[in-house]
């Protein structure tokens, strides 16, 4: 497969050029995982997979997730990830053992021991009992009333323990801070398919059948590398995946490594210049590792430390840019710094761009090129 249909495929599995009519819930549970450390940004990757005429707006999504239709915990890497709710018990319990162990070097570090992330859980537990949303500072403050005192990166860990531990999850929000709440609360009980039991082939065939799915062409190394669990889970899901649905993936080529992906008709990239602008942590640029390489232009490396314009600017599924926002009171700026200088074509395709997310905030924008 050639670069250019492999992006293609990608962009249309990933819905950001095939957006369709569906509820936040749905888009994130058929993507199984959207990652989501910057929170506003995250929020506008799983609307801008909602088609034009249906798509939520910012304010929409906010409430969405205050009301659990999205949640947001620590899964697979160990880094925030939005979930539907009926995916949330199964993933947790398919990964957290392998970031249990990518923490426990951190953990030893702190000196947190087992005893005392039993004794954290057990007081969150009843912190968020009875429906109550409890804010980090509500949380830490519980802790030191019980005498546990942590450093601000200790008190991340023991937050984190008690995500995979299944105890908390992200609650309704406190005015402009995030809280937790209790996980059965918020999360259905069952696992893959509803089933009271967790069954581990089940799950596996369920991840790999939906990121394959979503987006394919990848390898097993991306999927091993996105989901946090080994090369062998990887080739232990495409199989049982196959065996319960014979077909529904096939493999193809793509330089020179063995990809996957569900069999589809072939894709057709919308007019060229399209301009997309996504979170630095689209499911687009974080779901790959091994054939990552064909979304950056020729000759340019990605920066290895954050930078003030962190997120992504695409022409034709290739990064071209950097971009950021800025809120005002009554409208917001834009800043953009092009990779290399806009013709005519992509200038009005990045318009188009800004004017969507315009209507997304529900602000008009500057666009500032720097």
């Amino acid at each position: 497969m050639e670069p250019r249909e492999a992006r293609t495929r990608r962009l249309d599995g990933l819905r950001l050029w095939a957006p369709e009519a569906a509820t936040p819930t749905e888009v994130v549970h058929r993507l199984v995982a959207v990652q989501g450390q910057e929170h506003p940004y995250a929020l506008w990757s799983v609307a801008q997979r909602i088609e034009h005429d249906s798509r939520p707006t910012a304010a929409d999504m906010a409430v969405a997730y205050d009301l659990g239709d999205v949640l947001r915990t620590h899964v697979m890497r160990p880094t925030w990830h939005l979930v539907a709710p009926a995916d949330a018990r199964w993933l947790l319990t398919l990964t957290n053992g392998r970031v249990r162990r990518f923490n426990a070097p951190i953990f030893t570090r702190e000196n947190i021991d087992d005893a005392l992330i039993s004794r954290a859980i057990d007081l969150f537990a009843r912190e968020v009992d009875r429906g109550r949303h409890r804010t980090r500072d509500q949380l830490r403050s519980a802790l030191g009333d019980a005498g546990i005192h942590l450093s601000s990166l200790g008190f991340t860990c023991v937050l984190m323990a008690a995500e995979l531990e299944r105890v908390l999850i992200s609650g309704a929000s406190d005015g402009k801070q995030r809280t937790h709440a209790a996980f059965d609360e918020r999360v259905p009980p069952g696992f893959v398919g509803g089933a009271s039991s967790f069954d581990r082939e089940s799950a596996l065939a369920e991840l790999a059948g939906r990121y394959f799915a979503t987006r394919g062409p990848a390898s097993v190394a991306d999927l091993a590398a996105w989901s946090g669990l080994t090369i062998g889970d990887g080739r232990r899901g495409i199989a049982l995946a196959l065996e319960r649905a014979p077909g529904s993936l096939e493999p193809v080529e793509l330089d020179g490594q063995e990809c996957w992906l569900a069999p589809a008709e072939l894709s057709r990239a919308p007019r060229s210049p399209r301009v997309d602008l996504v979170q630095a942590f689209d499911e687009y640029v974080m779901s790959y590792s091994r054939t990552r390489a064909h979304i950056f232009p020729d000759g340019f490396t990605p920066p290895t430390t954050p930078t003030t314009n962190m997120h992504w600017m695409l022409t034709d599924g290739v990064i071209s840019g950097s971009w950021k926002h800025e809120l005002r009171s009554s409208d917001a700026r834009l800043q953009l710094r092009a990779i290399t200088p806009l013709d005519d074509a992509t200038a009005a395709a990045l318009r188009v761009a800004v004017a969507d997310y315009s209507r997304y905030l529900g602000l008009p924008i500057e666009l500032l090129l720097q």
